[in-house]
């Protein structure tokens, strides 16, 4: 995976003091396994050079055309840019205040007690010395196309885990793993009612299917 050193220090910056991020804390279980887990946001360099959704962010067709910008780092950066950066997944578009990012509050907590669980059976009272990272990566609603007939717009999430090898130091590789739930498609009126009520349930679900990816990617993620 190809490491930017500007791109990571921007990263750092853009994401310090935003919400939802959870400092690494110890999950332990009775064996006295344990484990640092942090809710954060994913980096730049490990989000396909793209900004982690903070917020939810809605990409309507007029985005593509009224210079609104992309929402990668290239865009920032002013050059690099390639043909498929102008992708509609990749604009900024517009945030949504009253929504912010879940992760840290819905899937972190629940993450946290499947790793316990997985500690318990599988520790052995090891203490890992290499924290797990749970990301959040993406959380938008981008129209399905531009047809002027078509109101559909698609609900993507997708979070991100990583940790270093055990033995490992700051220039080792991470272990990632990825989860994106198939989208979800419906009218923009859809989405909005209710204070996004429809958001709100569907990405729940998509976050309780990623509760299972990652727990079959414990054994390779904590491996010893």
């Amino acid at each position: 995976m190809k490491k930017v050193l500007i791109t990571s220090a921007l990263s750092l910056t853009f994401l310090t003091g935003c919400a939802g991020q959870v400092k690494p804390h110890k999950v332990q279980a009775a064996d006295g396994s344990s484990l640092e887990v942090a809710t954060t946001f994913a980096l730049t360099d490990m989000n396909n050079n793209r900004y982690a959704d903070t917020k939810l962010r809605v990409v309507e067709p007029v985005h593509s055309g009224t210079g609104m910008g992309l929402a990668i780092v290239s865009a920032v950066l002013g050059g690099g840019r390639r043909t498929g950066d102008f992708d509609k997944e990749n604009y900024k578009g517009s945030s949504i205040d009253a929504m912010p990012e879940p992760t840290a509050l819905y899937f972190g907590p629940k993450a946290e007690h499947k790793i316990q669980e997985w500690l318990g059976k599988n520790g052995g009272g090891y203490a890992y010395t290499q924290p797990l990272k749970i990301a959040a990566a993406q959380w938008s609603l981008v129209y399905t196309d531009m047809s002027a007939t078509n109101s559909n717009y698609d609900l993507t999430y997708r979070v991100q885990f990583y940790k270093r090898p055990e033995g490992g130091n700051l220039l080792s590789a991470f272990v990632v793993a990825e989860c994106t739930p198939t989208r979800v498609t419906a009218p923009l009126s859809d989405w909005k009612a209710n204070n996004y009520a429809k958001v709100t349930q569907e990405t729940q679900k998509m976050m309780d299917a990623c509760l299972l990816e990652l727990d079959n990617q414990l054994p390779r993620l904590l491996k010893k």
